[in-house]
């Protein structure tokens, strides 16, 4: 309430924009600049959205200037970055050559021009005498050149960072020209992401600036845009320019391990953004991004990288590959389908296991003394005993199945079908398995506290959790499920599971379950949850796990991890 007093701070600002000679510098170095633009004040809005000083703050940030004046860069990039709308406006429009150049500039330059009759009268007197083809040639050379198409030159000249090579651009620089296209993202996605992919090779420039975190925060930033509502379709133009061949291409073992981490990283977002349990947390949904990533095809070419014994940064690629796989399981895994499984029994229809609901079952039977009772109860009840029992009646009637899931289960998405992912993995658990024995990294005794100790080392820790994720994955109803079969078969082959509880441990139920049992099992007899299953029976996974677990009693991760195998 001080203003009412006149104790309110003054602005110079207006006064400053009346000057003759005032230059775009002095208007930013103003210190009364950005809270005039957050009161929308119209003049200094109107004065910077002028071409020419949007263009000199595009340079700041886009140019070599930026090294020069860093300062007059990062409050250039806070007016392009302010609420008011004006300024993405001015920075998605289109412009002429012209239209960039101050207007007294163009006038100085126009006096000093001169005239275009002359052009014709210094063709000389002999000019009309000239042959049809001179004479257009003549006339071409003294008309002046035709303007060129407006197009969104403010846009392109920022984009010149993203052509520069890896070593060209500074973090600074990065940051601030992420900030402003993110920005313009925000405010005005349609025309921006138009221009991004009217751009020659712009997957190939974010993949070159993968080690700066603003140019992949960017890049994150236009695939989350695939959630409006008309559907711009980024992810398919994205699967065009095959971006998840190119960032696999970089989990290579012949990649050096900054590149491995950096490029899972890319992927480990992609999986966030695209799919999750939380039913609170946004997302644009499953893609063809994660239909690619977890295809065949790409989840071979992982696991060929990762098990290859013969690159030298091959143990790199599989602790990166590791974090990729269960990122996607965790993404994709809900408890909630399993529920949803369970919710369906209530119309009657029998469960995986030929089963009838337990609510749809034959009521007990009580015996006579138990009658005599609930009836000695009901006279004692007296008149209000009817009410009261139909009241606990209607209580114990189960509510309708769809109003029973609403109330019961969380907003579900939809979840990715993981059986391609499962199935390779489950063929290359014997190789897994023997990385276990005989691991690539260094089990050489290394100095302690508790003497010389023999190191675990990353590389057999996350093939546990690896294992330990796979195991949880495969309980899911539709990885148990042959196509074509009844429940009653379904039932069948889950009790033929070596994970099935059993009360009983015959001799002919150890041999049952003995690797040879196990080898008969594969991909076409066989559910991809249960197929798993028996393949860590036949490779001897979990007492490999087990001896890992008494061979280093001081780790803890370990513990837990084998721990969360025998607990499933």
């Amino acid at each position: 309430m001080l203003w009412r007093f006149g104790l309110q701070h003054a602005s110079n600002i207006d006064k400053l924009l009346d000057k003759e000679d005032l230059t775009l510098e002095e208007v930013l170095n103003d210190m009364d600049l950005m809270q005039e633009i957050r009161e929308q004040n119209p003049k200094v809005i109107s004065y910077l959205v002028q071409p020419h000083n949007m263009k000199q703050m595009v340079d700041y940030i886009a140019t070599e200037e930026f090294f020069k004046f860093a300062k007059m860069a990062s409050t250039a990039a806070e007016v392009l970055c302010s609420h008011s709308i004006a300024f993405a406006d001015a920075l998605v429009a289109e412009y002429v050559p012209r239209d960039l150049i101050d207007s007294d500039e163009e006038s100085s330059d126009n006096e000093d021009r001169p005239p275009a009759a002359s052009a014709s009268a210094a063709a000389g007197p002999g000019s009309s005498s000239l042959s049809p083809p001179d004479a257009a040639a003549a006339i071409a050379e003294a008309s002046p050149a035709l303007p060129p198409p407006p197009r969104q030159r403010l846009l392109d000249q920022l984009w010149g960072i993203m052509r520069l090579s890896a070593g060209q651009v500074d973090a600074g620089q990065a940051t601030l020209f992420s900030r402003v296209m993110c920005c313009l993202l925000q405010r005005k996605p349609y025309q921006t992401l138009d221009f991004i992919r009217a751009q020659d090779g712009a997957v190939a420039q974010f993949l070159e600036h993968l080690a700066m975190s603003p140019i992949v925060d960017l890049l994150l930033k236009v695939i989350s845009l695939e959630e409006l509502d008309s559907g711009p379709g980024v992810t398919a133009w994205l699967s065009e320019r095959r971006l998840v061949p190119m960032l696999v291409d970089r989990m290579a073992p012949d990649w050096d391990p900054e590149t491995h981490s950096l490029a899972a990283q890319v992927l480990l977002d992609i999986i966030a953004i695209s799919q999750c349990n939380n039913p609170t947390q946004p997302t644009i949904g499953t893609n063809l991004l994660i239909a690619e990533l977890k295809s065949e095809a790409t989840v071979t070419r992982l696991a060929d990288y990762m098990l290859d014994r013969t690159a030298a940064n091959a143990t790199s690629t599989l602790i990166n590959c590791v974090y990729i796989f269960i990122e996607l399981i965790r993404r994709n895994y809900s408890d909630a389908e399993t529920a949803y499984a369970h919710q369906q029994s209530y119309d009657g229809t029998p469960d995986e296991f030929g089963q009838q609901p337990q609510h749809q079952q034959q009521p007990h039977q009580g015996s006579d003394d138990d009658d005599e009772e609930e009836e000695d109860v009901e006279e004692e009840d007296g008149v209000g005993g009817d009410d009261a029992d139909e009241d606990q009646q209607a209580s114990l009637i189960p509510p309708p199945p769809q109003q029973q899931q609403q109330q019961q289960l969380p907003r579900q998405l939809p979840t990715v079908d993981l059986s391609d992912m499962m199935r390779v993995l489950a063929l290359r658990v014997g190789d897994l398995a023997d990385l276990l024995k005989n691991p690539r990294s260094p089990t050489a005794p290394v100095p302690t506290t508790q003497g010389p100790c023999e190191p675990l080392g990353f590389e057999r820790l996350r093939i546990c959790e690896l294992f330990a994720e796979l195991l949880h994955c495969s309980n899911m109803p539709r990885l148990n499920a042959m196509p074509g079969s009844s429940g009653r078969d379904d039932a069948a082959l889950q009790c033929d599971s070596p994970t099935a509880e059993s009360g009983t441990t015959t001799p002919q139920l150890q041999q049952h379950y003995s690797t040879s049992a196990a080898a008969d099992h594969d991909t076409t007899n066989t559910p991809v949850g249960q197929l798993l299953k028996w393949k860590l029976v036949e490779h001897a996974v979990l007492p490999e796990c087990m001896d890992l677990f008494f061979r280093f009693p001081l780790n803890n991760f370990l513990h837990s991890v084998v721990y969360d195998i025998m607990h499933q």
